[in-house]
């Protein structure tokens, strides 16, 4: 409603008359009382609001001619906006007149665009939303789908060919989430007792990062010595090796000490850590090559700086050696009763069961394997606090562990980076069932925030389900993605909330799609028609039936409880391999040296 109230002279009040001209008010009194007489006059507010209703009554803006077409969009809450057009009857003729052809049966219709993370082109659009028109000028109010959007419109004709032509174009306008907070994100905040606030990568990691947090802290660097004495000419074993380097590169100062071998006959540094033969013969018997190698290990360390923590792997390295009251830990990977495999013990097995336990209880922390320790507490006769099960094999980080950005990765496929990816993998054919996750997405779109579909892989569907899609209005949440190469399918599975398989029944390569997920650490959705027999309901993912309705409710457990679908995806990864990678190995090794060596801590440095 516009309203034009006029300057007043002389008590009188005038408006704008549909013909242009200025017309006094028939209500104007003369007798009004004017304050400042030769100045603008004034009113009291029972005139003035009578004015302004008259002036409403005579609806002056009606007879508005706009100069141009026009379209405006105004924000109402998140999910609903308002929208008000014009369109001159000139530009309307002369258009029917171009395009008389297909003019015919045309519709007048308010276009929207949801142009959310993009440079919007006029083609490109994450959705498109028509709205019939009752008139050429008008105004209404609309419906979206979800918050959180960009929003872009325009007015125009529908052609009975299909074709938009656009008469105005609106500017963009921003509609927020509808979340108490615009910060949509799984970042949070962590305060300390200090009230100091720190920004934290994710929410659901809060345990992890309070568990370190209140962890006790060793000092660097710690000068370390790990002593392993191997009869093969070899040289130090993987597990030393891979171990010495992790806590190398731990910021740790790390000696390793071990008989001389043709490759290995100075002293030498890789990836921080220092290598020394020692010389000694391993072909006599095994109670001189110990004394041996402890005689020539012992005036080897005196050379080296104050040590913090001595590592003694395998009974030979330890025998009879003094180690003062520095920490030490020892290592076995195998002991002397499980060698023989129920044998009965000889004089020199016995010895050797003798010497481990010694070697054992000398040492303030042993580790073992983790199918070895209650053996080893037994065997041993050693405090069970003091034997831990470690990893003895591990493995080098893998394309599944290296760093990744998830946001980027959506971007590449056209998502926003906040956006929460569902990722189907197989032939867009029936027996796939990529309709059935596809009509359940609109309910899922109502109940979650921001899902997204992707569909890698191309089928006989494919066309069909680009239409339904459009149908459904939710194409702007679906991205079909045709072949997709083996390392690119490994970003997505990395990025995506879960893995979904729909299937009707058994699909060719659904178990390989499976183990994808498992290393990519991934819930898996799946129907009982489906691999259902590589999942385990509500532990590694979720199993359902293969309709629309029933996958609703398989995804709001993924979608709706975050926590959830992330403790299913760490079940399923532990559930594929039970090794971990090398530096996970040097971390948990600082971990037990922090707990059971408090003269070690930085409060004590």
């Amino acid at each position: 409603m516009y309203t034009n109230v006029g300057r007043a002279h002389s008590g009188m009040a005038s408006t704008v008359s549909p013909s242009g001209e200025i017309e006094p008010l028939a209500s104007a009194s003369p007798s009004a009382p004017v304050e400042n007489e030769g100045e603008a006059g004034s009113w009291d507010a029972e005139y003035l609001r009578g004015t302004a209703w008259e002036i409403s009554e005579r609806r002056p803006a009606d007879a508005f001619a706009p100069l141009a077409n026009h379209v405006a969009l105004a924000m109402v809450h998140p999910c609903r906006g308002f929208a008000h057009w014009r369109i001159s009857h000139e530009w309307i003729d002369d258009t029917s007149r171009r395009r008389a052809d297909v003019w015919r049966h045309c519709r007048m219709v308010l276009r929207l665009y949801d142009v959310s993370y993009i440079t919007f082109d006029g083609l490109n659009a994450n959705r498109v939303q028509d709205h019939p028109l009752p008139g050429i000028r008008g105004q209404m109010f609309f419906d979206l789908p979800h918050a959180g959007s960009w929003q872009l419109a325009e007015v125009g004709f529908l052609l009975s060919n299909g074709e938009f032509i656009p008469a105005a174009r609106s500017h963009t306008v921003s509609f927020p989430r509808a979340s108490a907070s615009s910060h949509g994100a799984q970042d949070a905040l962590l305060v300390d007792d200090n009230m100091q606030v720190e920004p934290i990568g994710n929410l659901w990691d809060q345990e992890n990062i309070l568990k370190e947090r209140r962890s006790p802290k060793l000092r660097r660097p710690l000068h370390i010595a790990v002593l392993c004495l191997t009869l093969d000419q070899a040289g130090p074993p993987e597990f030393i090796r891979k171990l010495a380097t992790g806590l190398g590169e731990s910021g740790h100062d790390v000696h390793v000490l071990a008989p001389a071998s043709d490759g290995f006959t100075a002293s030498q540094t890789a990836h921080g850590v220092h290598f020394h033969p020692i010389d000694v013969r391993l072909d006599g018997e095994l109670q001189d090559v110990a004394d041996a190698f402890r005689r020539a290990a012992q005036r080897r360390l005196a050379e080296l700086p104050p040590l913090d923590v001595m590592h003694v792997h395998e009974w030979l390295a330890g025998t009879g050696l003094h180690v003062g009251d520095r920490p030490t830990v020892c290592s076995f990977t195998s002991l002397e009763s499980t060698r023989r495999n129920g044998t009965q013990p000889d004089i020199l097995s016995s010895n050797i069961e003798e010497t481990e336990r010694q070697v054992a209880r000398a040492a303030d922390v042993v580790l073992v394997p983790g199918w070895l320790r209650e053996t080893a507490v037994k065997e041993l006769r050693v405090d069970a606090a003091h034997v831990h099960g470690f990893a003895m094999e591990g493995r080098l980080p893998n394309e599944w562990e290296s760093p990744l950005d998830f946001g980027q990765v959506k971007r590449e496929i056209g998502l926003g980076p906040m956006d929460r990816l569902l990722l189907f993998i197989g032939p867009l054919e029936h027996a796939a069932g990529p309709d059935i996750l596809l009509e359940a997405l609109p309910v899922v779109l109502q109940r979650a925030g921001n899902p997204r579909i992707a569909f890698a892989g191309g089928g006989e569907l494919l066309g069909a389900l680009q239409h339904r899609a459009r149908e459904l209005a939710v194409d702007y949440a679906v991205r079909f993605l045709g072949h997709v190469e083996r390392q690119n399918v490994n970003r997505l599975l990395r990025a995506s909330e879960a893995l979904v398989l729909p299937s009707r029944y058994r699909v060719p390569l659904d178990d390989a799609v499976v183990d994808l997920a498992r290393l990519a650490g991934r819930p898996v959705v799946t129907t009982h028609g489906g691999p259902a027999h590589l999942v385990r309901h509500e532990e590694t993912g979720i199993i359902t039936y293969d309709n629309p309705g029933s996958m609703v409710w398989a995804l709001d457990r993924v979608l709706g409880d975050p926590a959830n679908a992330q403790r299913m995806g760490e079940n399923n990864r532990r559930n594929d391999s039970h090794t971990v990678s090398w530096n996970e190995v040097a971390g948990r090794y600082l971990e037990i040296c922090a707990a059971s060596f408090p003269q070690l801590s930085e409060t004590q440095s």
